[in-house]
């Protein structure tokens, strides 16, 4: 061999990420760290982008859907599985000889509020998992303490790209260095009238409206107003008498009377869209009931815009041990209020360094599949 000559790269590794079509996705694992994310099955050519129910969960009966990978990372998107087929899955890769890698997103799923199943078919993966990834200290204390296994904590990168929330970070910051009188720049400093959001999305099971809002309003400080957000469609179907959100349906017909309130009913968006609907406001009351992680806090990050946050799982963990939180077991307009303050006129939030934080993720999750197909 000539002595000058450099050693050959090693090969990509290929992976089957369960999804791969996923914002996480796509900014924590990255081709120039050495590894090759298998696109997602096509399920609808009239919905390309959509990967649920992920075919590769089912490989206990459709081995093909592992062709071509050297490994497979679960993250999310198996609750509509039974936990026996999540422990075939698990057997149909060990019998395949194909690594395991389950990122723990979730103790708690956000959707569904008994927690028994999603627990169970989570610890069959966990379980079976030949390395397993979660976000924070507090989950991977939890994941020890559940299962008797050791979790590596890589934290949550950025959920959009820069390209898509810089300009929306800098226009809620004024496009300018006016500061208020709490010496932070804010989109209220521009407009005169500071904002709190709230974001209902299509009012699923998981997301506070009835008992969060009637205090979140009395709690708005002097001269502020509310902006909740929420799906026409979702709106419109809980308008049903026999509807179960009809309660928070009614509640928001209720608020949409206040001087204060904004009720801003509102189709499918885009990232461009929704990002500059959030620029509008000077902090994000997330409505979460119950969850581990929230990938609402990282858009936040993104848009350094301040959180109010549940406290649930391990959410004020992951923004930082000074979050400006609430408890939406009771919610009281004085403990929102306090939180609110926090928030509102607390310390700027930090703009990200996009590309080495996604490159130092990328590093992290590439060790993590050596260190696991080095094992078979």
């Amino acid at each position: 061999m000539n002595s000058g000559s450099c050693p050959a790269p090693s090969p990509s590794i290929r992976v089957r990420s369960v999804p791969a079509g996923h914002d996480y996705v796509r900014h924590a694992i990255s081709p120039a760290a050495g590894v090759t994310v298998l696109a997602d099955p096509v399920l609808d050519p009239a919905e390309p982008a959509r990967w649920w129910p992920h075919p590769a969960l089912e490989a206990a009966d459709r081995p093909e859907v592992l062709d071509d990978a050297d490994l497979v990372h679960v993250h999310f998107g198996y609750e509509h599985r039974t936990p026996g087929q999540i422990a075939d899955f698990v057997a149909t890769l060990r019998a395949r000889g194909l690594p395991l890698v389950v990122t723990v997103h979730d103790l708690t799923n956000p959707h569904e509020p008994d927690p028994t199943r999603h627990l169970e078919r989570t610890g069959h993966l966990v379980r079976g998992a030949d390395a397993v990834i979660t976000l924070t200290t507090g989950a991977a204390a939890e994941i020890r303490e559940r299962w008797g296994v050791d979790a590596q904590v890589i934290p949550h990168p950025r959920l959009m790209a820069a390209e898509v929330t810089e300009p929306h970070r800098v226009t809620r910051l004024g496009g300018t260095d006016r500061t208020d009188r709490t010496g932070r720049v804010g989109a209220g400093t521009a407009r005169g009238r500071r904002t709190v959001g709230v974001v209902l999305g299509s009012l699923r099971a998981g997301v506070a409206a009835e008992e969060l809002l009637p205090p979140l309003t009395a709690a708005l400080p002097d001269g502020a107003r509310l902006t909740v957000m929420v799906r026409s469609d979702a709106l419109t179907a809980a308008r049903d008498p026999g509807h179960p959100r009809h309660t928070a349906a009614l509640e928001l017909d209720r608020l949409a009377l206040h001087p204060d309130v904004e009720v801003r009913a509102h189709g499918l968006l885009s990232d461009a869209d929704l990002c500059a609907a959030l620029a509008e406001f000077d902090a994000l009351v997330l409505p979460h009931r119950h969850g581990t992680h929230s990938g609402w806090l990282e858009l936040c990050r993104d848009l350094a815009l301040p959180p109010v946050i549940p406290r649930i799982g391990y959410l004020a963990e992951q923004w930082n041990p000074g979050s400006a939180v609430y408890d939406p077991a009771h919610v009281t307009a004085e403990d929102l209020r306090h939180a609110l303050a926090a928030a509102l006129d607390g310390p700027a939030v930090p703009p990200r360094s996009p590309e080495s934080e996604d490159a130092a993720v990328a590093a992290a999750h590439a060790l993590v599949y050596r260190a696991a197909r080095a094992r078979f």
